[in-house]
């Protein structure tokens, strides 16, 4: 076995290394990384000849792991992310801080929600530290798997039929959809509504770049009442919403907590269609941060529920 010298490998080989087996194309790989596939291609042959191993086996311009490489990917992800861990709590350490979880939020949560919000907040012991970001809902699933944020707090229609193996969640307050339409709609005159009195109605809704399941759902509804629903405009957040709402642009299809508080709104509620209020959170791998989400998700699940 050749002598190999630890120090000639760095860690932006190995991770290059990581991300050719993940996208299984240096092209792939040089596009995330903005950077040219010679180079990638370059890192990878300089990688195995400094380990005397072959890593890929090359077929037609498709990468196969050998057995050696695969095994050096199970390790080193492992390697990479205890040096990303290591750097983590070092950094704790320094400021005096167990943990940082990011909170995600919408552009329109209800004043009660943040004020449940808070009472979890001021729970949480002092050495756990978080952080709330509110943007539009509809991109809160892409955030959270992307590692952008910890938790979220969504309506329940954003959530996949499946749970992903690194994805939980549950219910934390049940609600109902709505039908939310302007006080200068005649509709507003109604005292109840059924989903079939909306057939003349134009919907304000998101595109399907920003929320497809949201589409969906729409159309599901529509369908069971026996029309295609018609389109008044496409938005990109909540917040456009309620400017269209407000000022009698269409109508609009969302969760019953949202938009209460303006007098200038009607709210008809969906009785039997739920679409709850929803806790998600990435499952962490370290056991210790394990521990710490879960008094932070506790937190906010007793705060809903009191």
């Amino acid at each position: 076995m050749k002598q190999i010298d630890l120090f000639n490998i760095k860690l932006n080989h190995i991770r290059i290394f990581l991300l050719a087996v993940e996208t299984g194309s240096f092209s792939k790989t040089a596009a995330e990384l903005h950077v040219t596939q010679p180079m990638v291609t370059k890192t990878i042959q300089t990688l195995e000849k400094e380990l005397d191993l072959i890593l890929f086996l090359r077929d037609k311009g498709k990468l196969q792991l050998t057995p050696a490489g695969r095994e050096l990917y199970v390790q080193w992800s492992n390697l990479l992310q205890y040096f990303e861990n290591s750097i983590e709590d070092a950094s704790v350490q320094q400021e005096g801080v167990m943990s940082r979880f990011v909170i995600g939020v919408g552009y329109l949560m209800p004043s009660d929600h943040l004020e449940r919000l808070r009472e979890a907040y001021h729970s949480l012991p002092e050495n756990i530290k978080v952080h709330f970001e509110s943007r539009p809902q509809s991109t809160a699933w892409d955030r959270l798997r992307d590692g952008e944020v910890d938790i979220v707090l969504v309506s329940g229609h954003i959530l996949p039929d499946e749970k992903p193996a690194d994805i939980d969640w549950c219910i934390v307050q049940e609600s109902d959809l709505a039908v939310f339409v302007s006080k200068d709609n005649p509709l507003s005159k109604k005292k109840t509504i059924q989903f079939a009195d909306l057939r003349e109605e134009a919907f304000i809704v998101f595109s399907s770049d920003t929320d497809s399941r949201y589409l969906q759902l729409l159309n599901h509804l529509a369908s069971e009442a026996g029309f295609t629903p018609r389109i008044s405009c496409y938005v990109p957040d909540e917040s456009s919403f309620a400017i269209n709402l407000w000022m009698n642009n269409g109508i609009v299809l969302a969760d019953q907590s949202m938009l209460m508080d303006d007098t200038g709104i009607k709210c008809f509620p969906l009785k039997g269609r739920g679409n709850h209020l929803c806790l998600v959170w990435r499952i962490p791998k370290e056991s210790s941060r394990k521990r710490e989400q879960k008094k932070v998700t506790d937190a906010i699940i007793k705060a809903f529920q009191n």
